[in-house]
């Protein structure tokens, strides 16, 4: 039985109308190496024993002719053709010499004269504007599927944002750990810097909405300085599970257009690091906190109807190990898992539009950023890495600590914001005593029934 070589010599061979060859037999022995190939033309039973890097053919050889521009072959502009990577490039060979050169212009040129320059390599242009998803720069009129994630206490500045928005990305305001009076000083200074999506010109912003677990007044206030002052992207972070505020946020004023389309004027992105998150903002909200909602007047019954049609929040951020709250998950486990849950999610649910799956956590190197889009990461979100920033809202002596910090320099330690429930955030280690402070608050604060019966010499 015969089967067809897969094998680009000989299709380029059956291109030019040489016989059509079929696979008979590997050979074996002194024949090692070799494939027993049968020319259809002649008669059954002759078989022809050849060894593909002596298919007897003239060769085409790929030679360069120069434009205007001569190739490049010194040390200093090699390094200089690294940053024209908006062009197309070719990578070449001189033949006399030996030498490597990148050429940019010129063409390549089939002959079967060699010529002296020979093609070793074509690299088309990379634009970073065609990385991750397109859909996500549409929708958020945004250059660059980059976004500078919120850094709570303001150390994401208004500054940082401004400036992320005017590089065409999107920036984050770090609004968790503030008043709500510090928040909508905030928003209200970018709102009128940035403008607001109704508005002409505008650049896109957003905002960090962080779960108050123990505060859920504090939660619905933010929400309602959100809507007041048109923010409409909100990052979501910290949260476990859905609550009446995000729900909210996620879809007031959601509409029918005159065409029958959904429009929604808010755009959730969901900062998860953990399946079942994940699933939570990605499917419908539930009816029962849908009905609530509607009783309460946080949304119309057209609204909730609406909403239960659709994913709280198409834009989902799987953070993996990362600064602050963190799950500590690896990349290259976590954003598989969750790609693959939105895609089976979509499926089930029939949405019609795409759910995006971006990429943060340790993301604070160009490379890093390489490998988040080699997974298929619709965007990245880098956060740390941007308190050295100038903008940021940071001290001086911070930034100087961080910028020495080495990948051994950061711990585990009880977070402020849940510290009753265990739960931990990564922060740095070297110079700070605040890791270990915090260990053994925890250990009194769970070892003990209350402050009158820690020892005396602990109080």
């Amino acid at each position: 039985m015969f089967t067809k070589i897969h094998n680009p010599i000989l299709a380029s061979l059956a291109a030019e109308g040489r016989p059509a060859f079929w696979i008979c037999h590997f050979g074996s022995g002194v024949e090692a190496g070799g494939i027993m190939l049968r020319d259809l033309r002649e008669p059954a039973g002759f078989p022809i024993l050849l060894r593909l890097m002596n298919i007897s053919t003239t060769p085409t050889l790929a030679s360069w002719v120069p434009g205007t521009e001569p190739p490049c072959l010194e040390p200093g502009g090699l390094v200089h053709a690294v940053t024209r990577f908006r062009e197309a490039a070719h990578v070449l060979r001189h033949i006399a010499t030996g030498r490597i050169a990148v050429a940019f212009g010129g063409h390549e040129e089939r002959t079967s004269v060699q010529g002296e320059w020979t093609v070793l390599g074509a690299l088309p242009p990379l634009w970073p504007e065609w990385l991750g998803d397109r859909s996500f720069n549409e929708a958020h009129r945004v250059r660059f599927p980059y976004i500078g994630g919120e850094m709570a206490n303001g150390i994401a500045s208004v500054e940082m944002v401004v400036a992320l928005a005017e590089a065409g990305m999107l920036g984050f305001f770090g609004a968790a750990g503030l008043s709500p009076a510090r928040i909508e000083e905030s928003v209200r200074f970018l709102a009128e810097k940035l403008g607001t999506d109704t508005q002409p010109g505008s650049r896109p912003w957003g905002a960090n909405l962080i779960h108050s677990l123990h505060e859920p007044a504090l939660e619905e206030r933010t929400v309602d300085i959100f809507l007041a002052h048109g923010v409409t992207r909100v990052s979501a972070s910290a949260f476990m599970g859905l609550t009446p505020a995000i729900v909210r946020y996620a879809f007031k004023g959601v509409h029918l257009n005159e065409q029958g389309h959904i429009v929604r004027p808010h755009h959730v992105f969901a900062k998860i690091s953990r399946p079942e998150t994940a699933r939570a903002f990605i499917a419908p909200p539930p009816a029962a906190l849908l009905q609530s909602l509607v009783e309460r007047g946080g949304l119309t019954p057209e609204e909730a109807a609406l909403a239960a049609r659709l994913p709280v929040a198409e834009d989902i951020t799987a953070e993996s190990d990362s600064g602050g709250h963190t799950d500590n998950r690896p990349l290259g486990s976590l954003f598989p898992t969750i790609r693959s849950l939105a895609d089976a999610l979509a499926l089930q649910y029939g949405y019609t539009r795409p759910i995006r799956v971006g990429a943060a956590g340790g993301l604070g190197t160009p490379a890093a950023l390489a490998a988040a889009f080699a997974y298929g990461a619709a965007y990245v979100m880098t956060g740390s890495i941007n308190q050295s920033a100038v903008e940021a809202g940071q001290s001086e002596a911070a930034r100087k600590m961080l910028a020495l910090a080495d990948m051994a320099d950061v711990v585990m330690c009880p977070a402020g914001d849940m510290f009753e429930l265990g739960v931990k955030v990564q922060v740095l280690k070297k110079g700070t005593m605040f890791a270990s402070r915090a260990q053994r608050l925890y250990e009194l604060y769970t070892g003990y029934d209350a402050l009158e019966s820690l020892p005396a010499d602990v109080r």
